[in-house]
């Protein structure tokens, strides 16, 4: 059976043999449109509040809150990728952290995009070290999120709470995907990869992995 790119490769001359080889790799990409559900899910542009100060525990609780708070550092350039992937998509949705919330702007341009508190990032509450111990936020996250996972919480959302809000999470990306069609969501780092188990149980593999960076983006799809 002749594929598009058996095709391609028969008409063109071996002058054009850089345009087959891109042709080629658009069809394998997974930004392609395809016959699959696809689901793509992306994290947030960088911040711009600085990541470069010491800090105690309580002084980290409110660095946190003005994180949240916070926008992207202005006039970041959004990858072409990240552009192209979420080009194809029939709905787009985002948390309604600022940070997540611009990302959208950014990407989306003139589309709509709805807003979800379900995608808000896992909270962070550092354990009540001595107030002479100071940590980076970078520190401080690591710290948090090895204490958050065996059961020191403080008053905010708990391990076992977040997982089941993933599960939630996962769940209404899902809905979306059989309703409307391609579904980008762009939201945060850490509660991004927790809904990935969930999404492998809905029949859901992720075909392109781009890492946890910022504008950092990951495919799943699910065949038809």
């Amino acid at each position: 059976m002749q594929t598009d790119i058996d095709v391609y490769y028969k008409s063109v001359s071996d002058n054009n043999i850089n345009n087959v080889l891109e042709v080629i790799a658009k069809l394998k990409s997974p930004d392609a449109k395809s016959t699959q559900k696809t689901i793509i899910v992306a994290r947030h542009g960088k911040p711009a509040l600085n990541r470069k100060v010491w800090l105690n525990s309580d002084e980290y609780i409110d660095w946190w809150q003005k994180y949240d708070e916070g926008g992207l550092i202005p006039d970041q350039n959004v990858p072409r990728k990240l552009l192209n992937a979420v080009a194809h998509s029939e709905a787009i949705i985002a948390s309604p952290l600022r940070r997540a919330v611009e990302t959208a702007e950014r990407v989306a341009g003139d589309r709509k995009f709805m807003l979800d508190e379900v995608f808000v990032e896992a909270p962070l509450p550092p354990p009540n070290l001595p107030k002479f111990l100071k940590l980076t936020p970078r520190m401080w996250g690591f710290v948090a999120r090895c204490t958050w996972y065996i059961g020191l919480h403080g008053e905010q959302e708990s391990h076992e709470d977040a997982k089941i809000r993933a599960k939630n999470a996962a769940d209404k990306l899902v809905a979306l995907n059989e309703e409307k069609g391609t579904v980008s969501l762009l939201a945060h780092g850490w509660f991004n990869r927790m809904m990935r188990p969930h999404l492998k149980a809905h029949g859901y593999e992720c075909v392109y992995d781009g890492g946890d960076f910022h504008w950092s983006y990951r495919v799943y799809q699910k065949g038809e």
